[in-house]
C-alpha cells in the first residue's frame, strides 16, 4: 500500500475539523460499550474524540506519519492512557483476538482497498479481533452513476488555508472507469512561503467504489452477517441518492 507519511500535515488540515459522523460513533459506542478498535485511524480525527467520551480505544494506520500527529493530540489532551496505537498493514496486523467490541472504518477509507482478497484480508482483521456479540462499522460513498460518469481528470480547487505559516492551495482531479469500478485521484499542494515561494507536492491514489449488495455479500464471505445498511449519518435507510453507504453487522456464530 502507498506510504502517505508525506502528506500527513496535509491530511489532518484538510480533514480534522471534520465532524459529521463523529456523531455516529458516538452512538455506537454508547450502546456497545469499549473497548473501540479503528482501522486505518489517520491523524485520529475520530479516534481523540471517542479517545475524550471516556473510551478505550485501539487506532491502526500503515503511516507513521499521520500516527505521530495523533500522538500529538492524544498527550496535548492526556489521553494516552486509554489509547493505544499501533503501525500496521490492516490486513495483517496483530491486534487483541476477541478483545473489541465496536470495530470501524471511517469515512471512504476501506476503499483504498481495491482487490477482493485484500478487502477479505482486511475484514478478516477485524472480525477476529471483534467480540462474539460486537459490531462492524463501514462507511463508504454511496455511488452515484450520473456523477461518476462526469468525473473526467479535470483540476479543481478544491480548498485552501494556511499552514505552518504557509498558504496551501489544495487541488483534485478525479478520474473514474465505470467498467473497474476505480477512481483514480490526484490531490496537488501548492504551498506558498513569505517570500512567494511555491513548492507543489502531488500525491495520486486510486479508490475503489462499492454497491449495497457486492458490499453485503463481501461481509458475508468474511464471516459476518449484515445488521442494517444506512444511508446517512442519522441512520436514515439506504435509498436512491442517500450520500453514504453505512453497513453495520456483526461475526457470524459459525465463522
Amino acid at each position: 500500500m502507498q506510504s502517505y507519511d508525506p502528506f500527513a500535515r496535509y491530511y489532518d488540515a484538510d480533514f480534522r475539523e471534520y465532524r459529521d459522523d463523529v456523531a455516529l460513533y458516538h452512538e455506537f459506542a454508547r450502546r456497545t460499550g469499549g473497548p473501540l478498535l479503528e482501522l486505518m485511524c489517520g491523524t485520529g480525527r475520530v479516534l481523540v474524540p471517542l479517545a475524550e467520551a471516556g473510551y478505550t480505544i485501539t487506532g491502526v494506520d500503515s503511516s507513521a506519519a499521520m500516527l505521530d500527529l495523533a500522538r500529538e493530540q492524544l498527550a496535548e489532551a492526556e489521553l494516552t492512557a486509554q489509547t493505544t496505537l499501533i503501525q500496521g498493514d490492516v490486513r495483517d496486523v496483530h491486534v487483541p483476538t476477541n478483545h473489541f467490541s465496536l470495530a470501524f472504518i471511517a469515512i471512504n477509507s476501506f476503499m483504498h482497498l481495491e482487490r477482493v482478497g485484500d478487502q477479505l484480508a482486511c475484514l478478516n482483521t477485524m472480525r477476529k479481533a471483534l467480540t462474539r456479540r460486537g459490531l462492524l462499522i463501514l462507511d463508504l460513498f454511496s455511488p452515484d452513476p450520473a456523477e461518476i460518469i462526469r468525473e473526467d481528470n479535470r483540476l479543481v480547487l478544491d480548498r485552501a488555508y494556511h499552514l505552518d505559516g504557509r498558504y496551501v492551495q489544495k487541488f483534485v482531479a478525479i478520474d473514474s472507469d465505470y467498467a473497474s469500478q476505480v477512481s483514480r485521484v490526484t490531490y496537488l499542494y501548492d504551498e506558498t512561503d513569505l517570500q512567494g515561494q511555491v513548492t507543489r507536492r502531488t500525491m495520486q491514489f486510486t479508490m475503489r467504489w462499492l454497491y449495497r449488495f457486492e458490499l453485503e455479500h463481501l461481509l458475508a464471505r468474511a464471516g459476518f452477517v449484515v445488521r442494517h445498511i444506512y444511508g446517512s449519518y442519522e441512520l436514515d435507510e439506504y435509498a436512491t441518492g442517500s450520500p453514504r453507504l453505512i453497513a453495520v453487522a456483526s461475526p457470524a456464530r459459525e465463522a
